[in-house]
């Protein structure tokens, strides 16, 4: 490679690898407006026919090349096409094409997930998501190591937002559990010692990896509130590679647009207004007498305990706040393998949902009504419930929820279901299979409400006869409300 050009001080040499510089660097240089006016700052990331720029002042703004003097449009563009060679190197260490010249955010999060084989998890108008449970995939590794999760998320543009990279994390490592339903009857045989050796090694195998194309990491304090935390930081391009060990809990690797990483990871607040409006415009309200939310993304919480924190991941998106799951894992105190106190997530979760102008409802119930139900559903706010999520009640749901799509008659229809719900509900009251889900609709007619399980697309929505959500549902209501 050839030696890089005296102006290029924006950069850093790195194993012989031009890399745009980070803000630890200072490294500035004087560029000029087409008319002439100086400007003092780093070059952040080239993307097409703009550039990104950091000020002496730290703030970042992209500007046209076009409004960029002839002299430093020539250096910007040389920039890009080095980027794009250093992009190769990036993705050699990953053994995926992660990277390209176009900086994170403005990179179709589609191309992204494609590269990295990742499955699409959640479609809503109002974005996207991607996730792969990479144990299951053979010989597959990013950066060095097997990672557990894999997720991606993209906004109503389809352009990248963030991604998630879960390595060894005490909720998936060891753990002898099924996926849906079936992650009740496994269990985890790792130990604290041998989940404790696997982060080690799974954090010294990324930072290895990152640290050998992108030169030593900055570290600092990154994120809200509860989940708020220590993290190693290496910048390029407009992306931001963030690794985090949290101990006894998860290895994880973040990517996010630089501008996300210069805020801290501190999401900013959606106006109260915006939300409302934005839950009306998911209610539905069908001939039959069905009234369901949609537009909820769907997170699978995986082979392991996770029912909680992927929970309140989906309810927390669905109300403009960021979240995930292995974070509010570690924020509730998950056991291995899972199993997550609602009251502890709560109380340390009240604090950064008040922050953002949401509050936080509980309620403990005696027994499920429609007419309490539908206040919320009428909003298009979800509400979370707890029950015992044994075998009779889940045949019941898909069983019903299956036959529906063959009636021509709803009002016999009732009455069928009426009858069959009422041999469910006289058995004795199950105790064991604890689980949350939300409840996101409801049909007054025939006395059934939808519920929506965090365990893919097949339980995005399935109808429950009131009767039987009430001879399994152990009595907590949760909402987020705006």
């Amino acid at each position: 490679m050839k030696s890089p050009i005296s102006r290029a001080s924006v950069f850093t040499i790195s194993t012989g690898l031009c890399l745009f510089a980070t803000a630890a660097a200072g490294e500035i240089r004087t560029f000029h407006s087409a008319d002439g006016r100086p400007l003092k700052a780093s070059l952040e990331s080239v993307d097409g026919d703009n550039a990104t720029l950091r000020r002496e002042d730290g703030k970042i703004f992209e500007i046209a090349l076009a409004k960029l003097s002839a002299e430093d449009r020539v250096f910007v563009k040389s920039a890009g096409s080095q980027a794009n060679g250093a992009a190769d190197q990036l993705n050699k260490a990953a053994g995926h094409d992660l990277a390209t010249g176009t900086k994170f955010s403005s990179r179709d999060a589609g191309e992204i997930a494609k590269a990295l084989k990742l499955r699409p998890e959640s479609k809503t108008k109002f974005g996207q998501s991607w996730r792969l449970y990479a144990a299951y995939v053979k010989d597959y590794k990013l950066f060095g190591a097997m990672p557990y999760s894999v997720a991606l998320y993209a906004g109503e543009d389809g352009k990248a937002t963030a991604m998630s990279i879960v390595y060894a994390n005490k909720g998936d490592f060891g753990s002898t559990a099924g996926f849906a339903e079936d992650h009740f009857k496994g269990g985890t045989v790792a130990t604290r010692e041998s989940l404790e050796e696997a982060m080690a090694k799974d954090e010294k195998s990324v930072s290895n990896a990152l640290t050998g194309v992108l030169g030593k990491p900055k570290s600092e304090r990154y994120g809200d509130s509860g989940t708020r935390r220590t993290i190693s930081r290496w910048d390029w391009n407009g992306y931001s590679f963030l690794l985090s060990n949290e101990e006894g809990e998860y290895v994880s690797l973040g990517v996010v647009p630089t501008a996300t990483a210069e805020a801290g990871g501190r999401s900013s607040l959606t106006k109260d207004a915006d939300v409302k409006a934005r839950l009306l415009s998911t209610v539905v309200k069908s001939e039959n007498g069905d009234v369901y939310l949609t537009e909820i993304p769907m997170v699978d919480q995986g082979p392991k305990g996770y029912c909680v924190p992927a929970t309140f991941e989906r309810v927390m998106r669905t109300m403009g706040l960021e979240a995930d799951m292995y974070l509010l894992a570690m924020v509730g105190q998950s056991g291995a393998g899972g199993g997550t106190s609602v009251e502890l997530l709560l109380e340390n979760l009240r604090h950064q949902v008040l922050s953002k102008g949401r509050r936080l409802k509980e309620e403990e119930i005696k027994e499920l009504k429609i007419r309490d139900l539908k206040r919320y559903i009428d909003q298009g706010i979800p509400v979370m419930w707890t029950l015992f999520s044994v075998e009779e009640y889940n045949k019941s749901a898909d069983k019903d929820t299956a036959g529906r799509a063959k009636v021509t008659d709803w009002n016999s229809y009732s009455a069928t279901l009426a009858t069959s719900a009422a041999k469910i509900a006289d058995n004795p009251k199950p105790d064991d299979k604890r689980h949350i889900c939300m409840i996101i609709g409801y049909n007054e007619a025939t006395g059934e409400i939808a519920v929506s399980d965090s365990w893919g697309a097949r339980f995005e929505r399935r109808w429950v006869p009131l009767s039987v959500a009430n001879w399994a549902s152990s009595g907590r209501l949760v909402m987020i409300l705006p």
